[in-house]
């Protein structure tokens, strides 16, 4: 459906409801947003208001729910007290209307001003003598069309109009399907379910339906419509159609009918002259909604998936004849594992439909790529820890299948030879992607695969009941070792040693593994888990006990009882047993330990997933799945006396339907083919904990749900919102002081002080708040802060701190910047993404920036422009701090380096020093630290000579090596000449001497 929201460029986003939630897929974006409705059954109808963001939700009990599209929240609830079968705001968007039983009810919609009233009930119109199956305004707001199971449509008017108050059209030999009306006219066709097509003309224009005769007692001319057309769906031309129509619509600008089947098969047909535009297929299953978009390019297409399949969304652009969007997913109660892959980027599906499916994560929950290689339902899916673009996935048929991530094909298949179809219930990865062990079903074996070649290595025998559970024992691999564990039914686990495993040749199954240890429990293993480290190992057993073990040892370190934890709820009608008898037989499904092994998530026959305390064994907290009382094992309370009224509603709701209320014996799961009327129980079939420890998936009745903690974002997950946080970053009150945030730095509460400091944007207040904050808690203090604070207040200081070198906490303030982007970057790559330049001009691109009526040079121009950070006057500020920040990080990494290379120099000369002076006691060679022009160096070279010895000279570290040989030639001369002057001294002497004594000598 469109959504327009008032002050801002049209949006084509169409959105479904999905049990509690609706899903909207923006149309330009990869993603999915999900909106959690505050309902407490399934959502049947829904319907977006044309001026506000805002949408009108209803549920199968006949209760309402007005959402924001900013905000996700549920702004009013109403209570209609029966079941609704059609809703539509008006064009104008001043008026709702709300088919009830055998009435219409118009309500005053919410306007842009406040009012304390959202829903003013403004008056109910009669007439018909059944239910109403569909309603259309005309393109005035004032008339009203309305079908019903009665076999006729009516016309009504919202107001006081004499010429047409109530107008009948019969002549259908089925139930009205749909009506609608024509463009600036009451012309309007009408479809029964049997495929008839009726146009009917209106000979009063809607412009003369206010004009009254002037002569007094004269009556008004009363409006009438005849027939003037009929078409068949069932013969149309060439193209016969033995399918029931299950969904149709009509574009009123474009005069385009649209009608869906229930073999897929999407028609588009031309009135008044019934032509056939086009025809195609996208989906298999029945149709259950159609959507065209304002503009008439798209046609967005949905179905339920019947036959046991998963739902599906498809967006055709008609012209081009090309889908624009496809969205699946698995059926209700369908998904049987999940897993994270190593980067925690995707996560894989394995369902029961016997389809792998693959999602990205950050997209909000769309589908990559779908796998359906497989011909029994998928029970486990794994990713090597070493390969993430690999995915292996076992399943009933007998096979387990690698997945190639980058091509998106089976690559390799392994399954057991000789022995028929082995239904594999498990399945472990080593973490280098080799090995592969998966349990049977059937022979209670487990069986090794070599992932390369395909083979099986050997078999793990010796259980008596089916294996429930494998698992490679994580940090052994480092010191050559490789351990497996297996649990079984028989109350019993096992572990094996694969360190000399070899491929089984003439049938030497069993030679390569070596049974190490046989642990006996008390019950039967339902599932198993190992801390990362392997020092630790978690048992659930069949009555919710889990048992800790430590696997080195074999010994039981403790266990946590959790048959409490589950609660009671009620049994449904078929059950013969009471609440507290029925949450006995109750028991975790799936366990797992967080990141830091310091908690245990379990979940089960339950809506409530279990956090524990592994330290502790105690409970830490309790996340409630789901309020929706569709489903079995929801409510609480059980009332013995509502029995019989709950029983004949629920057989009552089912010969509505045409179904089967028998209590026929029958699958609960799958494709039920006894089409029985029964609501499937809340179970949660598997967790994980993200590889990042910040979030964790849950496979459950519903589909998969992602918890995760709340990071930064300028606005929330839906277009144009806004976000909620710990701290507020917009009021500013009388207990917004300087004194109140030092009172809080005070008491220890830095949450509080830093939100006061940083909407007071007061320098020395947020510095000493800042850096009073521990080290510890800055990751922490980040996640809980919103964006826009970040932007507008957090990002100007840190630029402001270090840049010029104005604090000395240099270190400290780049762990603040680090913190700032690793928390913060995908949430701002995601709103910046929103007012991006657009890749090319295309009309949905163009009128995202509102230039759909512009030139071609002013297009040009703005396609020039960045267009990140341009729309919006905080993201220029924020686009500022964001220079100042890159250039003061990158002044400082500039003195680093120039420091560091400073000391590299000393630290080389201090080393020639070293080796020079090994000899003697010190060398005169001085560091010249700075280098000086004019007077200022020859001062300084007066006052080094004065203070160095004498005979020391100024050497440069570049000539060092040449100085050095120098100085040894000078210090060889210097040797040379004082031995010839001793020579020269002795000769003198002895001259001297013989002188004395009178000898006559002669000197040569």
């Amino acid at each position: 459906m469109p959504l327009k929201p008032r002050g801002k460029p049209c949006y084509d986003i169409p959105f479904a409801p999905v049990c509690l939630t609706l899903i909207l897929y923006p149309s330009l974006r990869d993603e999915a947003r999900t909106i959690f409705v505050n309902s407490q059954f399934n959502l049947t109808h829904v319907a977006a208001s044309p001026i506000l963001p805002v949408i009108f939700a209803v549920n199968t009990n006949g209760d309402g729910s007005l959402v924001s599209l900013l905000s996700g929240n549920v702004i009013n609830t109403y209570r209609f007290r029966h079941p609704i079968s059609a809703l539509a705001f008006s064009p104008d968007g001043k008026y709702l209307a709300i088919a009830k039983n055998h009435c219409i009810m118009i309500f005053l919609a919410p306007e842009p001003k406040r009012s304390a009233n959202s829903l003013e009930l403004y008056r109910f119109l009669y007439g018909f003598q059944d239910s109403i199956k569909n309603i259309d305004w005309s393109s005035n707001s004032r008339f009203i069309i309305a079908g019903s199971d009665d076999m006729t449509a009516r016309i009504l008017s919202v107001g006081k109009c004499e010429k047409l108050i109530i107008y009948t059209l019969s002549g259908h030999k089925a139930p009205v399907f749909a009506m609608f009306c024509g463009d600036d006219t009451l012309d309007c066709f009408t479809l029964s379910t049997d495929g008839e097509l009726k146009l009917w003309t209106c000979d009063t224009n809607l412009k003369d339906m206010d004009a009254r005769e002037k002569a007094e007692g004269e009556e008004v001319a009363k409006a009438t419509l005849r027939l003037t057309s009929k078409y068949f769906y069932r013969n149309t031309l060439d193209h016969r159609i033995s399918e029931s129509i299950t969904t149709i619509t009509y574009h009123r600008k474009l005069q385009m009918l649209v009608a869906g089947f229930e073999n897929g098969v999407v028609m588009l047909h031309q009135l008044p002259e019934f032509t056939l535009i086009d025809r195609t297929r996208l989906l298999v299953d029945p149709l259950s909604a159609l959507s065209i978009s304002p503009a008439g390019d798209w046609v967005a297409m949905a179905s339920e998936g019947g036959g046991g399949g998963g739902g599906n969304l498809a967006v055709w652009e008609w012209r081009s004849r090309c889908a624009y969007l496809r969205a699946a997913s698995h059926a209700a109660n369908e998904v049987a594992d999940l897993a994270y892959s190593p980067d925690g980027r995707l996560l894989a599906t394995g369902g029961r439909d016997a389809k792998v499916r693959l999602w990205r994560v950050a997209s909000g929950g769309r589908a990559v790529v779908t796998f359906h290689e497989h011909a029994a339902p998928v029970t486990a899916v794994a990713f090597p820890a070493a390969k993430p673009k690999v995915l292996i996935s076992a399943s009933l048929d007998g096979t387990i299948r690698a997945f190639d991530l980058n091509r998106y094909r089976n690559f390799r298949t392994m399954s057991v030879p000789n022995r028929g179809g082995v239904q594999f219930s498990c399945l472990a990865v080593d973490s280098t992607g080799e090995l592969v062990v998966s349990g049977a079903l059937d022979t209670f074996e487990g069986f090794v695969f070599a992932t390369r070649t395909g083979d099986l290595l050997v078999s793990l025998t010796g259980h008596t009941a089916p294996i429930s559970a494998v698992q490679f024992k994580p940090a052994l691999e480092q010191f050559g070792r490789l351990e497996v564990l297996t649990a079984s039914w028989d109350a019993s686990i096992r572990t094996w040693s694969l360190a000399e495993c070899e491929a089984a040749t003439g049938g030497g199954e069993g030679s390569g593994c070596t049974l190490l240890e046989t642990i006996s429990v008390p019950l039967d293993v339902v599932c198993t888990a190992y801390r990362h480290d392997g020092r630790e190992l978690a048992v659930a057993l069949l009555n919710a006990t889990i048992l800790l073990f430590d696997p080195s040892e074999g010994i039981q370190l403790g266990s946590i009882e959790g048959h409490c934890d589950l609660d009671v709820a009620q049994v449904s009608n078929e059950d013969h047993v009471t609440p507290h008898r029925a949450a006995k037989e109750r028991k975790f499904l799936s366990i797992a330990y967080s990141a830091d092994g310091q908690h245990l998530l379990a979940a089960g026959d339950s809506k409530f997933i279990c956090l524990y305390s592994v330290p502790e064994r105690l409970l830490v907290k309790r996340f409630e799945l789901t309020i929706n009382l569709s489903l079995e094992g929801v409510q609480e309370a059980h009332d013995r006396r509502r029995y019989l009224a709950t029983f004949g509603a629920e057989a009552a709701a089912a010969r509505a339907d045409h179904r089967n209320a028998l209590l026929l014996p029958g699958v609960r799961s799958g494709d039920d083919h006894c089409r029985r009327w029964w609501r499937p129980d809340v179970r949660v079939a598997s967790v994980t904990f993200a590889p990042t420890g910040d979030a964790f998936a849950v496979a459950a009745t519903e589909g998969v749900f992602v918890y995760t903690l709340e990071k930064g974002g300028l606005a929330s997950n839906l277009p144009g919102g806004v976000s909620k946080w710990l701290l507020d970053a917009v009021a500013v009150d009388e207990e917004t002081t300087p004194s109140n945030a030092r009172l809080q730095l005070a008491q220890g509460n830095f949450s509080s002080s830093l939100d006061i400091a940083l909407r007071l944007q007061i320098h020395s207040l947020i510095e000493e708040v800042i850096e009073t904050v521990p080290h510890s808690l800055i990751n922490f203090l980040m996640r809980n802060m919103p964006l826009a604070l970040v932007l507008r207040s957090l990002v100007p200081f840190l630029a402001r701190q270090l840049e010029g070198g104005r604090s000395r906490h240099i270190a400290f303030y780049a762990a603040w910047v680090d913190s700032v982007f690793l928390v913060h970057a995908n949430s701002l790559r995601k709103s910046l993404a929103q007012v991006a330049r657009p890749r090319h001009t295309g009309v949905n691109h163009l009128r995202l920036l509102g230039l759909e009526e512009a030139d071609a040079e002013t297009i040009e121009e703005r396609l020039k422009q960045p267009g990140v950070l341009l729309e919006h006057g905080e993201f220029k500020i924020f686009q500022a701090s964001l220079v100042r920040l890159q250039t003061a990080l990158e002044e400082i990494k500039t003195s680093i380096i120039n420091r560091l290379d400073g000391l590299d120099a000393t630290w080389s000369y201090l080393s020639q020093i070293g080796r020079l002076s090994r000899g003697k006691k010190a060398y005169p060679l001085p560091l010249k630290a700075v280098e000086l022009d004019g007077e200022d160096e020859s001062k300084m070279e007066e006052e080094c000579e004065e203070a160095m010895p004498v005979g020391a000279r100024v050497v440069d570290l570049d000539d060092l090596d040449e100085a050095m040989a120098r100085e040894k030639k000078i210090e060889a001369k210097r040797a040379s000449n004082k031995r010839k002057m001793e020579v020269m001294e002795e000769k003198k002497t002895k001259m001297k001497k013989e002188k004395e004594k009178g000898a006559v000598v002669i000197c040569s």
